[in-house]
C-alpha cells in the first residue's frame, strides 16, 4: 500500500547506455496539440529552436542546455527521480502518525482556509500513487499526465514544449538543483486534486454531529483519515469507483486496527467500503443504512474534469452533462436522502468549473439547485485552497482559489 522509491523506480524502463551524442539526437519536443494520447512528437530540439528562437539566444546556449538536460535525465537520473518522489511522494512520517491529525478549526467567518495544514494530503497521493499521477484530465487520451510526461522523459527523451521556453530554457542552462527543474516540470503537467483531510476533518467538527458518516466518493481516502482523527464519529460509510481507492480503503483500516492495538485508549472505529457508483447502490444498500446516516460529506466528481481508470467513473457512463446531472448527481442525492435520518446533515464541495466544451454555465449553482428540490438548505460557506499557479494546474479553482460548500438537512 506505501509507495516506496523501488516501486516508483520500477513504472520507468530505463535506456541502458546512451550517449551525449545520442542523447542529442533524440531529445524531441512534444506536440502539445495532439490529443491521440501517444505522446506524438512535434519535432527534434533543433528544429524546434530554429523556429521559436530567432528573437533570443536559445540556439547559441544549446551546448549548456544538452549537457545539463543529459545529466538530469540520463548519467544522474535515478538522483533526479529519487529527487521528484522525495518532494511530491515520499511520506516524512510513519503511515500511523496520518491516523492522528491535528483536530483545529480553520473556519474564519464564513470560510474555511483549506491551505492550512495541506501537508497532510501527502498520504492519500503516497497511498494512491499510481492511479493518482496516471489521473487524466479533461479528455480519455490526455498526454499531459505527470507518469507518462516523465516516462516518455526519460525513456525517450521526448519533452513537453514547457521546458524549452525562454524561462525554463535559462534554469536548465543555469542549473543550481532539482527543486527548480522539476517544479518547472510539474506545472505543465496534469494532475487531480487531493481534499485536505484535516479542512475535512474541521468542516466536521464545525457543521455535523453524529456518529455515521456517509461519503458518497472516497476522495482518494482523504475523508477516511480524518474520520480515524474524528472524536465522535464512529461508523464511516463509503464508495468509489476505482477498485484500488477502495481496496487502499480496506488496507488502511487493517493498518488502523493494528495501531489501536498498542495503545491504552482504543478508539473503537468500523468502516464499510465498496466498489460500486454512488448512483447505483441498491436498494440492499438502502435498506442496510436507511434512517442510520448522520452525515453525508464529500466533494463530487467535477463531471469530466478528472479522468482515470475505471469502467464507471459518472463521465463515463454519462458523458451528456444534462444527463450526468439527473442521473450521476440527483440519483445520489436521492439516495443520500433515504439512508439519512431526519435532521442529518448533507454537505458537499464545488465550484464554478467551466469544462472545456463550455456546455456548463456553473457546475456549483446546477448541483445546488437540484440537491435543494430533495433537501433544506441551511447556508453556503467556501473553502479557500492553495495551488500551483498556471491555468492547466488550478482548473477548478482558478477563480480566486475557491471552493463552495454547500450545507443542507434532511
Amino acid at each position: 500500500m506505501k509507495c516506496d522509491f523501488d516501486s516508483f523506480l520500477s513504472l520507468f524502463d530505463l535506456p541502458k547506455k546512451v550517449s551525449f551524442e545520442e542523447f542529442s539526437k533524440k531529445l524531441s519536443v512534444l506536440d502539445i496539440s495532439d490529443t491521440s494520447g501517444e505522446f506524438k512528437v512535434r519535432s527534434d530540439i533543433n528544429t524546434f529552436l530554429d523556429k521559436v528562437s530567432k528573437k533570443d539566444d536559445r540556439k547559441e546556449r544549446i551546448e549548456s542546455y544538452l549537457l545539463n538536460l543529459y545529466a538530469i535525465l540520463v548519467t544522474n537520473r535515478e538522483e533526479s527521480l529519487k529527487h521528484w518522489f522525495s518532494k511530491y511522494v515520499e511520506l516524512r512520517k510513519p503511515m500511523e502518525e496520518y491516523f492522528h491529525l491535528p483536530s483545529v478549526d480553520v473556519l474564519s467567518g464564513d470560510t474555511f482556509e483549506g491551505n492550512k495544514y495541506s501537508k497532510y494530503g501527502r498520504v492519500c497521493k503516497n497511498v494512491n500513487f499510481k492511479t493518482f499521477y496516471n489521473t487524466k484530465k479533461l479528455y480519455s487520451n490526455d498526454s499531459e499526465y505527470v507518469i507518462g510526461l516523465m516516462k516518455v522523459m526519460f525513456e525517450r527523451f521526448h519533452i513537453r514544449n514547457s521546458l524549452v521556453s525562454p524561462a525554463f530554457f535559462d534554469h536548465i542552462c543555469e542549473f543550481d538543483g532539482y527543486d527548480r527543474f522539476w517544479l518547472d516540470f510539474m506545472i505543465g503537467a496534469n494532475r487531480p486534486s487531493v481534499f485536505n483531510p484535516v479542512t475535512y476533518l474541521s468542516i466536521l467538527n464545525k457543521l455535523f454531529l453524529g456518529e455515521v458518516l456517509f461519503a458518497p466518493v472516497m476522495g482518494w481516502n482523504s475523508y477516511q483519515f480524518a474520520f480515524y482523527s474524528s472524536q465522535n464519529w464512529k461508523h464511516f460509510i463509503s464508495t468509489d469507483v476505482i477498485p484500488s481507492v477502495v481496496e487502499n480503503g480496506k488496507d488502511l483500516h487493517g493498518l488502523w486496527e493494528a495501531n489501536q492495538k498498542n495503545l491504552l485508549y482504543q478508539n473503537e472505529k468500523t468502516v464499510d467500503l465498496y466498489c460500486c457508483p454512488s448512483e447505483k447502490l441498491g436498494e440492499d444498500f438502502v435498506e442496510k443504512y436507511k434512517d442510520k446516516v448522520d452525515a453525508v460529506l464529500f466533494s463530487p466528481p467535477y463531471f469530466d474534469l478528472e479522468i482515470y481508470d475505471s469502467e464507471n467513473q459518472s463521465f463515463t457512463n454519462y458523458p451528456d452533462y444534462s444527463e450526468w446531472l439527473k442521473c450521476y448527481w440527483e440519483d445520489t442525492v436521492k439516495i443520500c436522502c433515504k439512508v439519512m435520518k431526519k435532521r442529518a446533515r448533507f454537505g458537499f464541495v464545488i465550484s464554478n468549473y467551466v469544462n472545456k466544451n463550455k456546455m456548463m454555465t456553473n457546475i456549483s449553482d446546477d448541483m445546488k439547485r437540484i440537491a435543494e428540490c430533495h433537501l433544506n438548505s441551511l447556508g453556503h460557506y467556501r473553502i479557500k485552497w492553495s495551488a500551483i499557479s498556471g491555468s492547466r494546474q488550478s482548473m477548478k479553482t482558478r477563480n480566486g482559489n475557491y471552493e463552495d460548500l454547500w450545507l443542507f438537512e434532511r
